[in-house]
């Protein structure tokens, strides 16, 4: 459903809120990254995979939204997976921030203040 409407990110994320919220549905064993990418940018997916480029995607269909209304509890089973402790592309992100940031500061630092 996800993929057939464009539905990625910071949509899928509040989509799901929203279906949970209206319909009163445990979502926590509800995994974001088998069923759409996040929506940010990611440089560091560049050099690191992210989660849901990990795993095969599984397109939430109704029937799947109507089996957990009717349930009330998320009914997809997920195939046995690993996810890594830290998130290297998060980082390599922060790092392209925070780098650049901090070889700034140092030139101010050296140049006007020192």
């Amino acid at each position: 459903m996800f993929g057939q409407l464009g539905i990625e990110g910071d949509d899928a994320f509040e989509f799901i809120e929203a279906f949970a919220n209206r319909f009163s549905v445990d979502m926590s064993g509800y995994r974001w990254y088998f069923h759409h990418a996040e929506e940010r940018v990611n440089t560091g997916s560049l050099f690191f995979r992210s989660p849901d480029q990990r795993v095969e995607r599984i397109a939430i269909t109704p029937d799947i939204l109507a089996e957990a209304i009717r349930t009330k509890q998320w009914p997809l089973q997920y195939p046995t997976h690993r996810l890594q402790s830290v998130r290297w592309d998060i980082r390599l992100n922060q790092a392209l921030v925070v780098v650049p940031l901090f070889l700034l500061a140092l030139w101010v630092w050296r140049r006007f203040v020192s």
